[in-house]
């Protein structure tokens, strides 16, 4: 067998040792290939570098393009024309880096690098999926413009004024004087109310009057004092209403409107309130509250211990809303 199998053996050749002057030779070999190479390619890559500098020049074109028909449109967020004039500028430079590669380099296949970052960007969604959400949650909050700086909000448990839109988060400044983040996934999902979102704003609160007391000069005496307070707009008028029949009170609820930043309606609110209290007061108009009378009883045959117990309740007849008495 080891004669057959040396039989098949090609023949050995003496080869000459390495030398150094066959390095040096190797050396010169591949940088004047090098070389030559490059020479060849020379024009491909002015040729590109033309390319790319053409794209880099149109891409710097339309950020400004973008940029300039954001400030003269108030219907477009400048932030959102910031990102959108990235990110087509960025675009516009993928493009023409890629295009410089096939120029230098026709065998370059752009096809291959966008099917690998497809499959990398499947995996880069998962890693980042919540950046994402709230990166996309903040170009739509920034499109649609529920509210801007400024306003004032409340989402979810937090109320205050919106002091910045970013891409990640929108920053509220609470009327505590606290720096809230909120992550614009959980802003744009969620329900908000945006105070400021028109001029006025209206307030309501509920007056107790007594029933034996007139009702129109209750009325009377509160269109008074809500009409010699400043910060009250005439238009829309106030309105005072008999709202419910309550077990111990007339309930009035008053209407009014105001300008709608927080601060003004809550110093309006006070002087109307206050307002109305000492002119009611004032005008010998009862404002009755529930209450309880209890008495302590000592039972007969008994250890003397006292005992709670509740008068009797009188009978007293209650104006139902059909004018009957119940």
């Amino acid at each position: 067998m080891l004669l057959l199998w040396s039989f098949f053996q090609p023949p050995r050749v003496n080869e000459p040792p390495f030398t150094f002057n066959d390095g040096i030779t190797l050396f010169w070999h591949t940088v004047r290939d090098f070389m030559k190479g490059t020479i060849e390619r020379l024009p491909y890559f002015i040729v590109g570098m033309v390319v790319f500098l053409l794209f880099w020049l149109l891409a710097k074109g339309v950020k400004k393009l973008i940029n300039k028909v954001a400030v003269g449109s108030h219907s477009i967020d400048d932030t959102l024309a910031d990102l959108v004039s990235r990110i087509v500028g960025t675009l516009i430079t993928i493009v023409g880096f890629l295009a410089t590669c096939v120029v230098i380099f026709p065998s370059f296949k752009p096809g291959d690098i966008i099917a690998g970052l497809g499959i990398t960007s499947v995996a880069i969604g998962f890693a980042f999926k919540d950046i994402l959400q709230n990166f996309f949650a903040g170009i739509l909050i920034l499109w649609r413009r529920p509210f801007k700086v400024g306003d004032q909000i409340r989402v979810n448990n937090f109320e205050g004024t919106v002091e910045e839109i970013n891409m990640r988060s929108t920053r509220l400044k609470t009327y505590d004087g606290e720096r809230a983040i909120l992550p614009n996934g959980d802003v744009y999902t969620s329900s908000i109310l945006v105070r400021t979102a028109y001029p006025k704003r209206r307030i309501k609160f509920v007056v107790g009057i007594g029933y034996p007391d007139s009702i129109e000069e209750a009325r009377s005496v509160i269109h008074d004092v809500l009409d010699g307070i400043e910060g009250v707009l005439k238009y829309p008028a106030p309105m005072v209403y008999v709202t419910e029949l309550a077990a111990s009170s007339v309930n009035l609820t008053v209407f009014f409107w105001v300008e709608s930043q927080q601060a003004n309606a809550l110093n309006v609110s006070d002087q109307v309130v206050t307002g109305i209290k000492l002119a009611l007061d004032k005008a010998s108009i009862d404002m009755p509250f529930p209450h309880t009378v209890v008495l302590l009883e000592k039972q007969p045959d008994s250890d003397g211990t006292a005992l709670l117990s509740h008068p009797a309740a009188k009978d007293k007849a209650v104006p139902s809303l059909n004018g009957q008495n119940a």
